[in-house]
């Protein structure tokens, strides 16, 4: 009987195993809850033990086609954050960002939130890109909604090779537009330097103060990464 009873508790933690490991950090969890999401199976029991909150409730069983993950970043003891980077066909990048929760029964991704873009705004750079030549003010408006709409690698390029100009960049600038941003203030953060919005969405710069910087949360910045030097990239919805 004793022998019996050994035999049937190896077996649920045997079973229970797989679970626990794939929910025992982040990196984990969010591997374990990709493949879940690419064969279609966040609905199964499986699939709900690795979500939490409105993932939970938002589960369907359709089948995704995720990459790993870009970057998984430690928020707090309990919460975490990670990008996604889903390319098209033609090799052009767009930025999911998940977020995970540390649970009682360990760790569960609880959110999922994109850029909100603006079909207008696509379809305007479209045309814009299809003409030869731009009027000066067109110009600049087209150089705004490329940095604008793009990705967080595009992003960091352009950082670099413009970091020299946003240290010097002042309050009232004739720069701004040149450089294809939208402005600049001085906050209680730091310094920050929006590129633009699109719908409530906002992306840009921030230099944090001696607070440091805003924290990534799904219901405000849903993404904060260091640039060096107390650069950091945000994006707010």
């Amino acid at each position: 009987m004793r022998f019996r009873s050994a035999l049937i508790s190896l077996i649920i933690v045997a079973l229970a195993a797989p679970s626990a490991l794939a929910q025992s950090t982040p990196e984990a969890t969010l591997a374990r809850f990709i493949a879940l999401a690419n064969a279609g199976e966040l609905t199964t029991p499986e699939g709900q033990a690795v979500l939490t909150g409105e993932a939970k409730e938002m589960a369907t069983a359709a089948k995704s086609n995720l990459p790993t993950a870009d970057k998984v970043v430690a928020v707090s003891a309990n919460f975490a954050a990670a990008r996604v980077v889903l390319r098209s066909p033609a090799g052009e990048e767009a930025d999911a960002y998940f977020y995970l929760e540390k649970t009682t029964t360990g760790w569960a991704v609880s959110a999922f939130r994109q850029m909100a873009v603006s079909g207008m705004d696509m379809m305007l750079l479209a045309e814009m890109r299809k003409q030869k030549q731009l009027p000066p003010d067109d110009q600049l408006r087209k150089r705004n909604l490329e940095l604008t709409l793009s990705a967080d690698s595009k992003l960091r390029a352009w950082f670099g090779a413009n970091r020299q100009a946003l240290d010097n960049l002042r309050l009232l600038s004739a720069d701004l537009a040149t450089l294809g941003l939208s402005s600049v203030s001085e906050t209680e953060q730091g310094r920050k330097i929006v590129v633009g919005k699109t719908l409530d969405s906002t992306v840009g710069f921030l230099r944090a103060g001696p607070s440091g910087p805003p924290t990534i949360s799904p219901s405000s910045h849903i993404w904060i990464e260091e640039l060096g030097d107390g650069w950091f990239l945000f994006r707010t919805t």
